[in-house]
């Protein structure tokens, strides 16, 4: 799909971004195995079905190759933060590799983003990338979004 200079992003990071950790900086799950996705303080509000972007889910789950949690329990969790946010979700993109294959998906490679660019149209330039790592802000930097926020920032909780 060529680019639609109104076609502008949030690629939002999942774990530490919109969603709580685990003490292992996980996804935290209850004692049957299902992923908890308890939204951190600020983004429900924050992301109002009013935003003029849209919205992607971009997210690293390397224990889905690690056999720790399967992809279709990652999937769930989105679509239960979707369902929490009021279905303002466009799409998602889960990279369930390791650092070791080397995929082209893995943050802070711009796989992922580059895909969702391509099915979408997205203007690169006039879209935001936020999350709470490095590798988010280098993700970004590798797609040439226009801009990258820590969610700390973005969300206005502390540290």
């Amino acid at each position: 799909m060529p680019v639609d200079p109104g076609n502008r992003a949030l690629f939002l990071d999942l774990a530490g971004t919109l969603v709580k950790l685990d003490s292992k900086r996980e996804l935290p799950r209850d004692a049957s195995g299902k992923i908890l996705a308890e939204l951190l303080p600020g983004v429900a509000e924050r992301l109002a079905p009013e935003h003029s972007y849209l919205m992607f889910i971009v997210t690293n789950q390397a224990g889905i190759s690690r056999g720790d949690i399967t992809y279709r329990a990652v999937e769930t969790a989105i679509n239960e933060v979707d369902r929490k946010l009021g279905g303002i979700i466009t799409a998602w993109q889960i990279c369930p590799h390791t650092d070791d294959d080397r995929c082209e998906c893995r943050k802070p490679k711009p796989g992922m983003i580059k895909e969702l660019t391509a099915i979408y149209g997205v203007d690169l330039g006039g879209s935001i990338m936020v999350g709470d790592q490095l590798i988010d802000e280098q993700c970004a930097a590798a797609a040439a979004l226009g801009k990258f926020v820590y969610a700390h920032d973005f969300f206005k909780w502390s540290k």
